[in-house]
């Protein structure tokens, strides 16, 4: 998938991996996060395949950079993944819900503890694409010479982020209330 995101990007325009970063990180990261040895491993592997092309580009003051072109045959295969229907559902992978499950072995103390602390970096994250993200996107859309469409779908795919950080949230709220309710309903715990 990672393939896919980069080649996307570098329709717009050709980018370094550190810009490549940056882009994820200011747009897919809550859907699909990569880290800059990723995106570099990546890349190499679509060079290598012809997808892509690099050039580096010397500078006065800085370390050169390598920036990354897509080729005609990089477009071809991005609109041939793109025109691809998706007709499953991807597997969901939530560490933390895994954990969760097995949370009835601890007290419910300690499991509401970390609860709050799931909670509280949902609300960090909604506050982040519902206030930052919609500037990033603005500033992204100016610069990418993209179609008239991109920044729709691109602030869909915010929306989405922002919707399920919430989501988080109420069934956070909703377990902890669960988790209390059932501790104060409990005579084993009354003393």
């Amino acid at each position: 998938m990672l393939r896919f995101a980069l080649l996307g990007f570098l329709l717009r325009q050709p980018m370094t991996g550190y810009d490549l970063a940056t882009a994820i990180r200011s747009s897919i990261h809550f859907v699909w996060p990569a880290q800059l040895s990723q995106i570099y491993r990546t890349l190499s592997q679509l060079e290598d395949k012809g997808l892509v092309v690099s050039e580096v580009e010397p500078q006065q003051s800085r370390p050169d950079r390598r920036v990354y072109t897509i080729t005609d045959a990089g477009r071809e295969a991005f609109d041939s993944w793109q025109s691809e229907l998706v007709t499953e559902l991807d597997p969901v992978r939530v560490p933390f819900m895994v954990r969760f499950f097995f949370a009835g072995s601890r007290s419910p103390e300690d499991t509401v503890t970390q609860l709050r602390i799931m909670r509280d970096l949902h609300v960090k994250d909604h506050e982040r694409l519902a206030v930052e993200l919609p500037e990033q996107i603005a500033a992204a859309t100016a610069l990418s010479g993209g179609n008239e469409l991109d920044p729709l779908v691109w602030d869909s795919v915010r929306r989405a982020g922002e919707m399920m950080a919430r989501t988080w949230v109420d069934w956070i709220d909703e377990t902890i209330e669960r988790l209390q309710h059932a501790t104060r309903a409990d005579p084993a715990t009354e003393e």
